[in-house]
């Protein structure tokens, strides 16, 4: 049957008022903090970089544009290799920090963006939120070991009433409001089936370039402060610069890549904790410790079971499906990867909906709701509390694959149970 689009769809039908569609076009679960903070003080808040590798470089382009529209000030970044942390500063006109506690202390800092390793994201989004500031955190939220620093982070934020926004930029649109409100009312039944994957070939992403082979620990380079919580080793170049490939650091494609596939799910089914997941796959092809191939299986209670897979071997991809009891849901068609969220009914009579598109992977939209919520306090697109129920099941795919065993989760607890 022939799709049609959201706005020209019998909206009577699946939606019942016009004021179901607004609500719709709101984020799930509205929440405002109501704290001073910086909403409505200050117009131009000044941000604050900790960490200036190559992630940071797109941050940094975003928010000087926001800098020359007014947004926004660059005040301050950080970085423990001087050589990174000075070329920014050249780039911003920035204060130099080498120490991000340093940086929190600054009062002209209202904001932070956090793109250091995996390992730091929780420990310093922490200290951020306890310092006043409100967070931009590069996903994943957590390093894979560290799922109890992800519910305490989570708990600070809202005592605190910080705004946390996960860098994860899929979920950067308005299209899975319209498509929650969709499901919610019915239109697919119950869902009980999500496929989705993140392919590619070759290891390039985790592979990252050693701008100084040569580099030694040091004034310029300080070691013990990038090792923080993680076991102490002597100074290895590849480990600095190319931390990605280590378990230490990162968590491999479930927390560096299956994170942005999942968490669009997150946005369109609001699930809560898995009760079980199975890890799998392995490092068949690249040199280096963490997988090329993986494959985790999160059974919710329930459902749906959701089945992620992913291989840096081959791009051959999978669609992103939703299955109900009544039509599926379709993420991005593989032949028309731009078209948006497709909607397909299997009641008689019943007609495709396509929610285009508005922002889908944009950084940059990003950040500008960011800055939106900064000042109206506003529930962002990728809030903490969802990051941490998907850190949940992508943490326990790595510990069953790394343990063998079958992980479950304690949701009074929120601890990761093996067995």
């Amino acid at each position: 049957m022939k799709p049609t689009s959201a706005s020209s769809y019998d909206r009577r039908r699946w939606l019942g008022t016009a004021g179901s569609w607004a609500a719709a076009a709101a984020l799930p679960i509205p929440q405002i903090f109501t704290s001073s903070g910086i909403g409505g003080a200050n117009d131009r808040p000044g941000i604050g970089f900790i960490g200036m590798g190559g992630r940071a470089d797109t941050h940094i382009d975003i928010c000087l544009k926001f800098k020359e529209q007014g947004r926004c000030d660059i005040v301050a970044v950080c970085d423990v290799y001087r050589p990174r942390v000075e070329a920014a500063a050249a780039r911003t006109g920035a204060k130099i920090y080498r120490d991000y506690r340093e940086l929190l202390a600054d009062d002209s800092v209202d904001l932070v963006c956090i793109a250091t390793p995996d390992r730091h994201h929780a420990p310093q989004a922490l200290a951020a939120v306890r310092a006043g500031k409100d967070v931009y955190v590069e996903k994943p939220l957590t390093h894979w070991s560290q799922m109890d620093l992800a519910a305490e982070l989570c708990d600070e934020a809202e005592r605190l009433r910080r705004i946390v926004q996960v860098g994860t930029q899929y979920v950067a649109d308005e299209a899975y409001a319209k498509a929650h409100a969709l499901i919610e009312q019915g239109i697919v039944g119950k869902i009980v089936h999500v496929q989705l994957g993140y392919f590619r070939r070759g290891d390039w992403g985790e592979r990252m370039p050693i701008p100084d082979p040569n580099a030694k620990a040091g004034p310029d380079l300080d070691w013990e402060q990038f090792l923080g919580d993680a076991p102490k080793v002597p100074f290895d170049v590849s480990r600095f610069f190319q931390w990605r490939l280590y378990w230490d650091y990162a968590g491999g494609p479930a927390t560096d890549l299956l994170v942005h596939a999942f968490t669009p799910v997150f946005c369109l089914l609001e699930l809560g904790y898995p009760e079980r997941v199975l890890g799998g796959g392995g490092t068949f092809q690249y040199p280096r410790e963490v997988p090329d191939q993986c494959n985790i299986i999160a059974d919710y209670p329930g459902g749906p079971s959701v089945v992620m897979s992913n291989s840096l071997s081959n791009f051959t991809g999978i669609q992103t499906i939703l299955r109900g009891t009544d039509g599926a849901i379709v993420l991005g068609d593989l032949d028309h990867p731009g078209q948006g969220i497709r909607i397909v009914p299997v009641a008689k009579e019943s007609q495709e909906v396509v929610i285009p598109w508005s922002g889908f992977g944009n950084t940059e939209k990003l950040w500008e709701n960011f800055l939106d919520c900064v000042q109206t306090r506003q529930r962002p697109f990728s809030p903490v509390d969802i990051g941490v129920r998907v850190q949940a099941p992508l943490n326990m795919g790595i510990l069953s694959h790394r343990e063998g065993k079958v992980a479950r989760f304690d949701p009074a607890a929120r601890k990761i149970l093996l067995q």
